[in-house]
């Protein structure tokens, strides 16, 4: 295999003997040039010999008589005495393979996997802020440290790893498991009413309850106390300490409560609307370089949005795109809305209002509306029942 090896390198003839081929064999053994690979094409003596002596063989040829006959010529200078002729085609190969070394330099693809819950754009997003994105140089990135910095933008997951696979990169997302938040009331405190209502339900997770359900309660009145004096039985062995018991005031406390609210609309409202107009700019995406093929869009209202439209080969994305930038210009104007659709916009506001006020998680029973109409507004008056968390926490300051 490595005498093959070596003749190929160094190339080699083969070659057919016609006349005297005993004779002309003797005095080429004599002369000390070597032969190898003796055998016989169609009843005619053959044998080759390394490419740099075969023009010895044309004095024994004279000397023996005999006539030889080249059949092909192997090896590598003869292969490249071939290109040597043919230099544009040297010169593609060349610079395919440079452009080929060039354009592994830089990353392809970018994809994001197991992001369940978190939008993978999103997290594409982040990491081309940390320079992971497609068309960024591969040398000088990296991935470590990008990692640890999609971590510390994106707090909703708990570990990032980022996989290079030659010109793609893949990178591998863990979201966290959210916790819940509990607070646990510190040091002393009672339980009082944020606003007036009729006590529906109350639970007592520490502390002792001051109202039953069924009572009426003032606004600032004790729901629940944190301090009090436990009632001692008075046919029980008397408690060897005091009876005084004092900590946090911890529960809940939902009421029937009573709001009214009044909204107005006026009957002129200012909207944006299209134009028809277009404002448009394109670039040039090439390898993370991003040229620009225009003026740069003038400041104004609008739905703007963009066009990508990156060139495949193969089912492939490449890092190079036609991006075009657009905005669709908006006018302001002022319409005259009509009763129905006063009382709808009256109606959001009213909804607005309500869970501004009423407590988280509570809700409207039952609702009375009233619209009225006066010097062009819609008056929106509405008396709402409502059902609702109301005790608060009050610390107990001890001096």
């Amino acid at each position: 295999m490595l005498e093959k090896l070596f003749h190929l390198l160094l190339g080699y003839a083969e070659f057919q003997v016609k006349g005297d081929s005993a004779r002309f064999f003797n005095m080429t053994a004599k002369s000390r040039i070597g032969l190898w690979g003796y055998r016989r094409q169609d009843g005619i003596p053959a044998a080759r010999v390394k490419a740099r002596e075969y023009r010895k063989l044309r004095q024994v040829c004279r000397r023996s008589g005999a006539r030889i006959a080249l059949v092909q010529k192997r090896g590598a200078p003869f292969q490249l005495l071939r290109l040597k002729r043919r230099k544009g085609l040297v010169a593609g190969a060349l610079c395919g393979a440079g452009l080929y070394v060039f354009l592994s330099g830089f990353i392809w693809g970018v994809q994001v996997s197991e992001a369940q819950q978190l939008p993978p754009s999103l997290v594409a997003e982040a990491a081309a802020r940390q320079g992971l994105r497609r068309g960024a140089p591969v040398r000088g990135m990296n991935p470590r440290g990008a990692s640890y910095g999609i971590l510390a933008e994106l707090p909703g997951l708990s570990w990032v790893g980022v996989n290079t696979d030659g010109c793609f990169m893949e990178i591998a997302v863990k979201e966290a498991q959210p916790q819940p938040e509990t607070k646990e009331p510190q040091g002393w405190s009672n339980m009082v009413a944020a606003r007036e209502g009729k006590v529906v339900e109350i639970q007592a997770e520490s502390g002792r309850p001051e109202v039953g359900l069924g009572e009426a309660v003032e606004r600032g009145q004790l729901l629940i106390s944190g301090l009090y004096e436990d009632q001692q039985d008075p046919w029980a062995d008397p408690w060897p300490g005091s009876p005084q018991v004092v900590g946090p005031a911890k529960g809940k406390v939902v009421a029937e409560t009573y709001h009214t609210f009044t909204v107005q609309v006026g009957r002129t409202k200012k909207e944006w609307v299209e134009t028809g107009e277009t404002e448009s700019r394109s670039s040039l995406y090439l390898l993370g370089l991003r040229v620009p093929l225009g003026l740069p869009m003038p400041p104004g209202e609008g739905r703007e949005y963009r066009e990508e439209k990156p060139l495949r080969v193969l089912g492939v994305e490449l890092p190079v795109s036609w991006d075009r930038e657009a905005r669709v210009v908006w006018e302001e104007k002022s319409r005259v809305l009509s009763r129905e659709e006063q009382e709808a916009q009256a109606l959001l506001k009213l909804r607005q209002a309500q869970r501004a006020e009423i407590a988280e998680g509570g809700q409207v029973v039952e609702e009375e509306l009233d619209f009225q109409y006066a010097d062009g507004l819609c008056i929106l008056q509405a008396r709402c029942r409502c059902r609702e968390e109301i005790g608060v926490i009050q610390e107990v300051l001890v001096e």
